[in-house]
C-alpha cells in the first residue's frame, strides 16, 4: 500500500471525502526503439502532482469543522522534510493558505519489526511560515506577471529581438 492510499483511508476514516489530484502523463520513451512488427511504441510514464506540489484534496462536510478544503502531500518519513521545503518553496502553496484552505503533510513511518503498525506525522503548513517569501504574490494576479515574465527573454534596455534576418 502507497502513502497515498494510506492517507486517503487515514483521511476518510476521520471524515473526510478525499479526491486524487496527481495526473499521469505519457511519453514516448526515447531509449527503446518501436517494435518492427507492428510499429508500437513503447511509452514512459510520470505522475504530476496538483502545482507539482499536491496528491490529495480532502473536503470535511461538516459546516463546524475548523478544517473544511485541505491540500495534501503524502510521503515516506524519510522524505518528510524534502516534501515541506518543496511547499515552501512554491508561491502556489501560499495562495492556497491565503484562499483559506489548509495544508497537511503526512507521512508514514513502520514503526517496529517487519510487518508491524504503521504510522502517521501530521505536519500543518502554517501561513507563517512564508513570512520570509516577501516576493511570492499574494494574488493570483501577481503570480501570473511573475510566470510571465518567467518566460520572457532577459533583454537590455533599448533592444529588441530581430524579427527578420537581414543581409
Amino acid at each position: 500500500m502507497t502513502p497515498q492510499q494510506r492517507t486517503r483511508d487515514n483521511l476518510t476514516s476521520r471524515g473526510y471525502l478525499c479526491g486524487t489530484v496527481e495526473g499521469k502523463k505519457r511519453f514516448p520513451d526515447r531509449n527503446k526503439s518501436q517494435c518492427r512488427a507492428c510499429g508500437h511504441v513503447p511509452m514512459i510514464e510520470i505522475s504530476v502532482d496538483l502545482w507539482n506540489i499536491f496528491d490529495l484534496v480532502a473536503i470535511h462536510p461538516d459546516i463546524n469543522h475548523p478544517h473544511v478544503v485541505v491540500f495534501v502531500q503524502t510521503t515516506t518519513r524519510a522524505n518528510h522534510s524534502t516534501r515541506r521545503n518543496k511547499i515552501l518553496g512554491s508561491m502556489e502553496a501560499k495562495l492556497v493558505l491565503l484562499s483559506g484552505a489548509r495544508i497537511l503533510i503526512q507521512s508514514w513511518r513502520q514503526e517496529g519489526a517487519e510487518g508491524s503498525r504503521w504510522h502517521c506525522l501530521d505536519e500543518w503548513v502554517t501561513l507563517d511560515q512564508f513570512k520570509q517569501a516577501v516576493s511570492y504574490p499574494n494574488t493570483v494576479a501577481e503570480l501570473v506577471e511573475i510566470r510571465r515574465k518567467e518566460k520572457k527573454p532577459d533583454l537590455p534596455a533599448g533592444s529588441t529581438l530581430p524579427l527578420v534576418e537581414t543581409f
